[in-house]
């Protein structure tokens, strides 16, 4: 006896066959996107016989166009005041977009051409996942950020020429898929529309002009936020090798990582800010000097000194260094009784200080990465602790630098109380 089916049978049943079709359509349209990316990829890329003259102007883009746009952000915030703190938010925006993008990118695990043999990869780069590109993201949220403000839509303009001539270079060098910086540029739209509307609401609760700071701001000026900043980023770094491999990906501490690039970006802020600071006290060459030690730094975190200059690059920094150590040494009187700057000095020993740890540690990982002891799963754990320690305080060095810099901003207007009068002029007269 064949019994009649049930309401609940007839649901089942339409519901596999709802899912088969669904399965089918996404099926059908994922082809058809990726025959389209494929097909793209074939129109731009460089593949197996590339024309020398474009590949060594796409490879040039490809290295250098972000150190192009910074070159212009510098010098539009050196020669437009104004709009020094649109600038500044603007590389912060990139590096945000950078550690979203890298985090997508885990996620999706999308290969590169030169990895399923499309292409081979004609400037280096790492074996990692690539949707969205990086390298769009942040450019494309820069340039979209820059558009918005009315005194920068030239520099927008240029940064999102830039961009678009980034993106099919990288294309072109075969370490990207059209897709992969479309998702770029998209993910790049939506951080600086995200950021725009945190604007627009932030106007409606905006304190007064002449309402006391925030508690978090009198705790960043006061001596102490040096040190407890790099305490924080120890916690941090602990946290994060204790959990590495298990819970957090290698690629965040691994060598143009989030981390790594993040630190550049941080590096090209404290720059920037430190132009918008205006310090009489400080030459010109005072100010040269001081800039060219971060971006040194910043050159240094990403290996780009060693490549394009060679061992050359370490005079102009040490002819910067030797200056700077020359000008503290001939005002050192003069700052024992800068009672003022207290705070300021305290965070740049503590600066000093985690160059040191930073150096040290960067010389750990190697050897232990040589002992085979350390290689099995019970032991590896260290090498991972290691390297979070040291990309994570060199990670706290730009961001030690920028509160030096704001504690200076914040120290013009403390109020004086402690030294006498000619402890004063002394301080002045530096």
């Amino acid at each position: 006896m064949i019994l009649p089916p049930t309401v609940g049978h007839v649901s089942r049943q339409a519901g596999r066959m709802l899912n088969w079709v669904w399965s089918l359509a996404a099926n059908a349209k994922n082809r058809r996107m990726n025959s389209l990316n494929l097909a793209l990829f074939d129109a731009l890329a460089a593949g197996f016989s590339p024309s020398p003259t474009v590949l060594w102007f796409a490879s040039a883009i490809a290295l250098g166009s972000s150190w192009a746009c910074a070159a212009v952000l510098g010098w539009v915030a050196w020669r437009r005041p104004p709009e020094r703190a649109c600038v500044l938010a603007a590389l912060a925006a990139g590096g945000a977009a950078s550690l979203i993008s890298h985090e997508i990118a885990a996620s999706v695990g999308m290969p590169r051409p030169f990895m399923v043999g499309l292409s081979p990869a004609h400037v280096p780069h790492g074996v990692r996942a690539g949707l969205p590109s990086t390298h769009a993201s942040v450019m494309f949220t820069m340039a979209f950020l820059l558009l918005l403000r009315r005194g920068l839509r030239d520099v927008g303009l240029f940064v999102l020429a830039v961009a678009a001539v980034t993106a099919w270079s990288r294309i072109y060098v075969g370490i990207h898929f059209p897709f992969d910086v479309a998702a770029g540029a998209l993910l790049g739209a939506c951080v600086a529309g995200a950021l725009l509307a945190l604007q627009t609401a932030g106007r409606k609760f905006a304190p007064e002009p002449g309402a006391a700071p925030a508690w978090p701001l009198r705790a960043l000026a006061g001596g102490k936020a040096g040190p407890s900043l790099v305490l924080a980023f120890s916690f941090a770094a602990a946290w994060i090798g204790l959990n590495t491999p298990e819970s957090i990906g290698p690629a965040l501490l691994e060598e143009s990582g989030p981390v790594e690039k993040s630190t550049v970006l941080l590096y090209l802020a404290a720059v920037v800010c430190f132009l918008s600071v205006r310090m009489a006290s400080l030459s010109r060459l005072d100010r040269t000097a001081i800039c060219s030690v971060l971006l040194a730094l910043a050159a240094r975190e990403v290996d780009w000194h060693l490549a394009q200059f060679g061992a050359w690059i370490f005079l102009p920094v040490a002819t910067a260094g030797a200056w700077l150590a020359k000008r503290a040494w001939s005002a050192r009187h003069a700052m024992r009784s800068w009672w003022q700057w207290r705070p300021e000095a305290t965070t740049l020993l503590t600066f000093a200080a985690v160059i040191g740890t930073a150096i040290v540690l960067d010389q750990m990982p190697g050897p232990l990465a040589d002992q085979a002891a350390f290689a099995e799963p019970p032991l590896a754990f260290y090498r991972y602790l290691l390297l979070s320690f040291e990309e994570v305080l060199e990670l706290a060095l730009p961001v030690l630098a920028l509160l030096a810099i704001l504690q200076t901003r914040w120290g013009r207007n403390r109020v004086p109380h402690g030294p006498s009068s000619s402890s004063r002029t002394a301080s002045a007269a530096l």
